[in-house]
C-alpha cells in the first residue's frame, strides 16, 4: 500500500514537471513575473500592518468612494476579458474587437478612478509624505496602477493589431491559425485576471484594515 502511494506520489511529481517543462518560455516569465509581484505586494501589505503597529503612525479616514468604483471597473473589465479568447477561438474578429475595446476602456477608467480615489485619501488628510501607514496606502496603489499601465501597453498593441487584421480575410485565416496569436491572448486574459485578482485581495485589505 506505502510503495503504491510513493508511486502515485512520484507520478504526480513527473506530471507537474512535465507540464513545466512543456511551457512557452514567454509563459514561464510571465508566471515567473506575477510570482515576483505577488511577494512584492505581500511584503507591502506587511510593511504597511507594521506601520500600523506604532501608534504615532495610526491613521484613520473615510474609504475613498472611487476605490470602490475601481473595483467594480476592474471587475467588468476582467470579465470582458474571459469572452476575449472564446471569440479568437471561434473566429469571430468583430466579438474579440468589440471585447478588447471594452476591457481596454474599462481598464483606463479604473486608473481615473485611483487617481480620484488618491484625491479623497488627500482631503481625508492622508499624504503621501505623511505618516508611514498613508504613505504605503499611496505607494501600494500605485504600485498596482503601474501593473495595469503594463497590461493597458500589452492591451492597446493588440486590439490595434486585431483591428487592423479584421479588415483583411485573408490576416484573419492567418491570425486565427497561428498558435502564438493564441498564446499572446492566453498570457494577456491570465495577466489581466492576476490584476484583478491583486486589486480585490488589496481592496478588501483595505476595508477592514480601518
Amino acid at each position: 500500500m506505502q510503495k503504491e502511494n510513493k508511486n502515485t506520489e512520484r507520478q504526480k511529481v513527473s506530471t507537474t514537471f512535465s507540464k513545466i517543462e512543456k511551457l512557452h518560455p514567454y509563459k514561464m516569465l510571465l508566471y515567473l513575473a506575477m510570482i515576483g509581484s505577488s511577494l512584492i505586494f505581500l511584503f507591502m501589505i506587511l510593511g504597511h500592518l507594521t506601520g500600523k503597529l506604532h501608534k504615532d503612525s495610526y491613521i484613520s479616514f473615510d474609504f475613498p468612494k472611487a476605490f470602490v468604483v475601481s473595483l467594480v471597473l476592474l471587475l467588468l473589465s476582467s470579465f470582458a476579458m474571459s469572452k476575449v479568447l472564446p471569440a479568437f477561438l471561434k473566429d469571430d474578429m468583430k466579438t474579440l474587437k468589440w471585447y478588447l475595446g471594452v476591457t481596454l476602456f474599462l481598464g483606463i477608467s479604473f486608473t481615473l478612478s485611483q487617481y480620484v480615489g488618491w484625491y479623497e485619501l488627500k482631503n481625508s488628510g492622508i499624504h503621501f509624505s505623511g505618516k508611514a501607514a498613508g504613505s504605503y496606502l499611496y505607494v501600494i496603489t500605485g504600485l498596482h496602477v503601474l501593473h495595469l499601465a503594463g497590461g493597458l501597453v500589452f492591451l492597446t498593441l493588440v486590439y490595434t493589431q486585431i483591428s487592423r487584421v479584421a479588415r483583411d480575410p485573408v490576416k484573419v485565416l492567418i491570425m486565427v491559425t497561428n498558435p502564438y496569436e493564441r498564446m499572446r491572448l492566453e498570457m494577456l486574459t491570465t495577466y489581466w485576471h492576476f490584476i484583478d485578482t491583486a486589486w480585490v485581495i488589496l481592496f478588501f485589505y483595505f476595508l477592514f484594515s480601518f
